[in-house]
């Protein structure tokens, strides 16, 4: 959402100056926390620090393009600030400014002023005859205006900082399948305390912070928090649920990362195993829930082999073509576990890199595991507190 900061920062080396005006970055003054730890940075990173009020001003003047360093792919241009700085905009940026307005000698015809989309520090110049910079004037007010938490209750539809709508679920904490560190360490995925929309049916949009702007529709009947994680988990469980943390609500996960499985009202950061013996006709059933995900979900279902060691299927990652290939109950491939403890586990450890995920001839091998290689098969089995999900 473009919007303009009230203030804005520039600073600069007086150490070091190629020309006649010191070459400025420019940041928006703000309280969140990108922009304080910019903020931070540009103050050890220059000698000079200036704070001007961010008004539309006349007087921007292309000065000449060319690049920032040596390594910088595109070229950028220098505009000379009327407040007397150098300041780098894009060649997109620049574009834009010539669908709406003209320039003279170098001098852009209209009042000009820095914006930026949402709380983002990189600044982009606006004509104020542009569409976009009355855009950013509502925009602006909006957020400036925008309603307090303990005003809005679950129910309510709800209008985004990031231009997202939808009804407002409350705090609930989410949580999914095991996915893997680059230690080969598997545990489960925890979103703890997450403001939640729903933006669609079964269609969820979450943050730590939602940055609600306002209540378009106040709900006729306020949904309690019992109320609004029972619609939750009604979608969960009819398997066409989608949570995401992007403003682009695509509605489709790619692999397990990102995935929720279930919502909860408890905040638990690390989420207990248990592992249940089954038969192999229900190990068989789980095996294909697994590959039916788009990565393969391999982190509710073990075997135990004829010698004691424990295995997790390596499901083949179906966007890499070459290892894209069928597998079934007596043609697959598995990971060797290091040794834990099944009475008291929270994470699960390969001893070595799944092959699927590899590059090179190790994932040309064929698969070497059949169910008969196994002489128990487990349900992994997760638990927020008296709660458990598979």
């Amino acid at each position: 959402m473009l919007n303009i900061a009230r203030n804005i920062y520039f600073g600069w080396d007086s150490t070091k100056s190629k020309y006649e005006l010191p070459e400025a970055e420019v940041i928006p003054y703000g309280e969140s926390a990108n922009e304080k730890r910019k903020l931070e940075n540009i103050t050890k990173k220059y000698s000079t620090l200036m704070d001007h009020e961010n008004i539309p001003l006349p007087g921007f003047t292309l000065h000449k393009t060319d690049r920032k360093n040596w390594g910088s792919v595109d070229q950028t241009w220098l505009v000379i600030d009327p407040r007397g700085f150098l300041v780098r905009i894009s060649s997109q940026n620049l574009e834009r400014i010539l669908h709406v307005t003209g320039i003279t000698e170098g001098l852009i015809q209209e009042k000009c002023v820095w914006a930026r989309e949402n709380t983002e520090t990189k600044m982009t110049l606006v004509p104020v005859s542009s569409s976009s910079y009355l855009e950013a004037v509502r925009n602006t007010e909006l957020i400036e205006g925008k309603v307090s938490m303990k005003d809005v209750q679950i129910g309510d539809t709800v209008l985004l900082q990031n231009k997202l709508q939808g009804i407002y679920m409350g705090i609930i904490s989410l949580y999914g399948p095991m996915l893997d560190s680059y230690k080969n360490e598997y545990k489960p995925q925890v979103f703890m305390r997450r403001q939640v929309i729903e933006v669609g049916i079964g269609n969820y949009h979450y943050q730590t912070d939602l940055k609600i702007l306002k209540v378009i529709a106040r709900a006729a009947q306020p949904m309690t928090r019992e109320e609004s994680l029972k619609r939750i988990r009604q979608g969960i469980d009819r398997g066409n649920s989608y949570f995401g943390s992007s403003s682009n609500m695509a509605g489709k996960y790619f692999g397990v990362h990102g995935r929720v499985t279930h919502a909860s009202l408890h905040a638990v950061p690390k989420v207990s195993l248990s592992f249940e013996e089954i038969s192999e006709a229900e190990a068989t059933n789980i095996f294909y829930i697994g590959a039916a995900s788009t990565t393969g979900d391999n982190s509710i279902l073990m075997f135990e082999h004829k010698n004691g060691s424990k295995y997790l299927v390596d499901y083949p990652y179906t966007y890499n073509t070459v290892s894209a290939v069928a597998i079934t109950t007596h043609s697959f491939d598995a990971c060797e576990l290091v040794p834990f403890d099944m009475a008291d586990a929270k994470t699960l450890t390969l001893t070595e890199r799944r092959k699927s995920l590899m590059y090179g001839s190790a994932k040309m091998n064929s698969p070497s595991f059949s169910f008969d290689n196994f002489a128990k098969f487990y349900k992994i089995v997760k638990h927020v507190k008296n709660e458990t999900y598979v």
